[in-house]
């Protein structure tokens, strides 16, 4: 369980979220990797295309389990670019001046010989005419001034070379083994693709280096790999401190999460008043004083900050005869007669109740009908005490943003992972649903350990949180 640290803000400490167990998957720092090393510049794009089509460096989009199968059992090079510029070394800086000058040479002797067969062919009165042979001189000649500004050009620049990378050793290896073992014309394999372009694995500049096995974990880490290593992606949008960001509650959040924990409070203060009329009406016939332990709950549309239902709202509405607003006659009280009626329950129930009426007074089409079957899509559900796992089930098909509540529930509690009720992940955050929401608990520390000490509007909710269910009492600094 990851929890926002304690600093001395006021704001920044009322809640605690709790997320699920990191469940990415651990890569490794480094992998080994094939390079082909000063590769011709000509040759290096044709050369990373027919690379790409037997050993991607991205994972295949197709979901077939071939292609999983394949892709995994090999690590995963995603951030990894195809090629590389550097700074040439001495021995390849000689290399390519030798290379040059060849060319340059064979180039003066490619022109003389033209001249020589121009100077001995009989000129014909329309070549003359059109100065065409003037003209492949002044092409001749033009070539040659240009190789030698290109030469000097490049003595007075930086020297580079290019290198490709062909694939991890593993992926190679077995690319390698595969084109030994089978024969498969329609898919070419490693060894013809380096062949093609006068290469192979016994090359001298066919090497093996240490390449980074995971993507930077941010923009310093990333250029000193592109600098020293190898040009690598950074997905910054997949880093932890940018999703900490993200994710970050705004000072205007906190106070709505804050006034929604009073509103939870005072509904189930308003839950107790319904809870003693109702025994009033029904005490005299029992031979026993009835208890029943009550809870709040309330949803809020965050967009607005109203509060679109409350489960003391909905439990009148269920627990009295007729018309709720003309007559107080309980005629039963739905949290008694009905386990399902818990106050986040009540809550669910009064959304829909609302959303029924606006479809029959309004149309389904209409624009106040917010359509869809998922009755609180964004919508934020304030609670005195954690959900139970059914309840926090419920509040995942309900499609709810966020769920916020004040008392941890160490025995049933559906949100707090494995030191709530004994399951390795909070149901809001299983892998294996379709939504997940986030999850805030009030932070119940006395600043005894250092974190707020001076808030006495959060210590006095705390309190009144603690009275209403004294039971759920704990030290939750160790949770």
């Amino acid at each position: 369980m990851v929890t926002m640290s304690c600093s001395n803000s006021s704001n920044a400490d009322w809640f605690i979220e709790i997320e699920s167990p990191d469940a990415e998957e651990v890569l490794p720092e480094w992998i080994e990797c094939y390079i082909i090393e000063n590769i011709d510049p000509t040759i290096c794009g044709p050369l990373s295309k027919d690379l790409s089509a037997i050993l991607p460096l991205r994972s295949p989009l197709s979901s077939a389990e071939t292609n999983a199968s394949t892709t995994n059992q090999f690590p995963k090079t995603d951030h990894l670019k195809r090629a590389r510029r550097r700074a040439a070394t001495e021995n390849e800086v000689k290399l390519s001046a030798n290379n040059s000058s060849a060319q340059t040479q064979k180039l003066s002797s490619s022109s003389s010989d033209d001249k020589t067969s121009c100077g001995n062919k009989k000129l014909k009165s329309e070549d003359v005419e059109s100065g065409d042979i003037n003209t492949e001189k002044q092409s001749n000649g033009h070539n040659i001034k240009k190789r030698k500004q290109k030469d000097r050009s490049n003595q007075n620049s930086t020297p580079w070379s290019l290198d490709v990378l062909v694939g991890s050793v593993q992926q190679c290896n077995d690319s390698l083994k595969t084109a030994t073992t089978t024969r498969n014309a329609t898919s070419p394999s490693l060894l013809a693709i380096l062949a093609k372009y006068g290469l192979s694995e016994e090359s001298p500049n066919f090497t093996r280096q240490s390449l980074p096995g995971r993507p930077a974990k941010n923009k310093e880490e990333r250029d000193e790999w592109n600098k020293s290593v190898w040009p690598t992606l950074f997905f910054e949008k997949k880093t932890t401190q940018f999703k900490q960001e993200e994710i970050a509650l705004t000072s205007a959040e906190i106070e709505l999460m804050k006034n929604g924990m009073q509103e939870a409070l005072a509904d189930a203060m308003m839950g107790y008043t319904q809870w003693r009329e109702w025994k009033e009406q029904i005490e005299p016939s029992r031979d026993k004083e009835l208890s029943l332990l009550i809870s709040g709950a309330l949803v809020i549309d965050p967009q607005t900050g109203s509060i679109v239902s409350r489960a003391s709202q909905e439990r009148k509405l269920q627990g009295i005869a007729g018309d709720a607003s003309n007559h107080q006659t309980w005629a039963s009280f739905p949290d008694y007669i009905n386990p399902l009626s818990t106050a986040p329950l009540l809550a669910i129930q009064g959304v829909s109740r609302i959303e029924r009426q606006v479809a029959i007074s309004n149309g389904m089409e209409s624009d106040k009908f917010r359509g869809g079957q998922y009755l609180c899509t964004g919508y934020d559900v304030y609670l005195t005490k954690e959900p139970n796992i059914f309840e926090a089930m419920s509040l995942v098909h309900s499609r709810v943003r966020r769920v916020i509540f004040g008392i941890p529930d160490e025995g049933m509690g559906g949100l707090g992972g494995p030191k709530s009720s004994g399951q390795e992940a909070g149901i809001h955050s299983l892998p294996g649903t379709n939504h997940h929401y986030r999850a805030f608990r009030l932070n119940l520390s006395d600043g005894s350990d250092g974190c707020i000490g001076g808030d006495m509007t959060r210590k006095s909710l705390v309190a009144e949180l603690r009275n209403l269910h004294p039971e759920k009492e704990v030290d939750c600094r160790n949770i």
